[in-house]
């Protein structure tokens, strides 16, 4: 399923724009854009604030040197592993 392969593009390989993604699996930038708001929604994964080193004032809403799909940056949220203590048994008693 696509929405999946989504997913498990992003967890692979951190972060990725909306024009990469989009190009990586052949679909509309709108279109990625709907499947991508579920994981947003389900906290998988998140939107980041671009910041291009070549830009000096760092105002991409009002840039127009980059496209808008290369603006919207998305990565993976990874949740720290929970650990469930394990108390020894005692077999003397």
């Amino acid at each position: 399923m696509l929405i999946t392969a989504i997913r498990d593009y992003l967890l692979t390989i951190g972060q990725a724009s909306l024009q990469d993604l989009a190009r990586h699996f052949q679909v509309q930038e709108s279109a990625m854009e709907q499947m991508l708001a579920f994981w947003l929604r389900k906290g998988t994964i998140c939107q980041l604030t671009p910041s291009q080193p070549a830009c000096n004032q760092n105002k991409c809403s009002d840039c127009l040197a980059c496209p808008d799909g290369v603006k919207k940056i998305y990565q993976a949220v990874t949740s720290p592993r929970t650990t469930i203590p394990i108390n020894p048994i005692n077999h003397s008693a």
